[in-house]
């Protein structure tokens, strides 16, 4: 894939069009999945969300991971990616979110960052600039995630998704091969230190993700749930969602999960495609009780858990970690 180069017309031109700016449906993310803007080293991807209405653009397969795992959270009610970490003193994004939606906002927390440019210049940290130009680099944060239950006021966590052999070699961690791996290394958690330290300083929560803190089968389920899940959620889905919920309640299910779904289908008086479909947005809501960390498949029995509240964060999910060690 061909990476077109970054000049200061498309640099300004991206600025016009709003990218790394506005919330939900609307975001707009900096780095974009195209054959001209970025070429990733790993797997790009580019999701669907049928809660925002958007597509989220991922640079990574962890990155992925993490973006659907955090989409099967309902607390969790927004997921901006690719964020900016803008160089010049800019208004905090949780101030922005909070005049956005009509909160007061905390006097204890700061209403403006310094920016990059000045926070490297404290930490002693080298600025990188874009190749070519006098232009400072505009870092990013992998994703932005708003969280927000019912009665509460929104709060944002920072995340930062590495893999852990890319920060550690292996296991026992291994020496970079040579200088030019040393300095790849050295610049890597320079960055993540810039990072980290950005989101402290305006009292937003950073969380560093390895693929060590993504439970693997839960991470499998949502994507199959993703997959085939009504993409577009409109009000005749919600009211057949609303009669999906109440006959499987009531319903003592014995045996494989398509044969759950057909008698569902027949219940409502629709077909199996559309009661799987169904099936898989609850799943997506949480809206079921049922055990993500065991297998999910149509020729198994569903993996029924016992019920929580739709705002507890679960066990497995890396959200756990919050004011812990990566």
């Amino acid at each position: 894939m061909h990476r077109a180069a970054i000049t200061t017309t498309r640099l300004m031109n991206w600025l016009k069009a709003g990218r790394g700016q506005g919330y939900g449906k609307d975001y707009l993310p900096w780095l974009q999945v195209t054959r001209q803007d970025h070429a990733s080293i790993g797997q790009s991807h580019i999701v669907p969300d049928p809660f925002l209405g958007r597509q989220h653009h991922l640079l990574s397969s962890l990155e992925r991971a993490g973006c659907v795992t955090a989409m099967a959270h309902p607390v969790v009610k927004d997921n901006r990616e690719q964020f900016p970490i803008w160089p010049f003193p800019h208004p905090s994004p949780l101030l922005e979110l909070y005049e956005a939606e009509g909160h007061a906002y905390p006097p204890d927390l700061p209403t403006e960052s310094e920016g990059s440019l000045a926070l490297a210049r404290h930490l002693g940290i080298r600025h990188a600039r874009f190749v070519g130009l006098q232009v400072p680099y505009i870092y990013t944060t992998d994703q932005l995630l708003t969280i927000e239950s019912p009665g509460q006021k929104p709060f944002l966590v920072a995340l930062s998704m590495k893999y852990w052999s890319d920060l550690r070699g292996s296991m026992p961690p291994q020496k970079p091969k040579n200088d030019k791996a040393k300095k790849a290394r050295r610049r890597k958690f320079l960055k993540l230190r810039l990072e980290r330290e950005y989101w402290k300083r305006l009292g937003i929560p950073w969380l560093l993700v390895t693929d060590r803190l993504i439970h693997q089968q839960a991470c499998l389920n949502i994507e199959w749930a993703l997959s085939g899940a009504i993409q577009r959620i409109r009000d005749d889905d919600v009211g057949l969602l609303k009669r999906f919920l109440m006959a499987w309640g009531s319903i003592e299910w014995q045996g494989r999960c398509i044969d759950e779904m057909k008698a569902m289908g027949r219940v409502l008086q629709i077909n199996t495609d559309t009661a799987i479909r169904l099936l898989k947005l609850a799943i997506l809501r949480a809206l079921i009780p049922m055990d993500l960390t065991q297998p999910v498949h149509l020729q198994l029995a569903f993996p029924r858990g016992p019920a929580q509240s739709p705002t507890t964060i679960p066990a497995w999910s890396f959200l756990r970690y919050l004011g812990r060690p990566a």
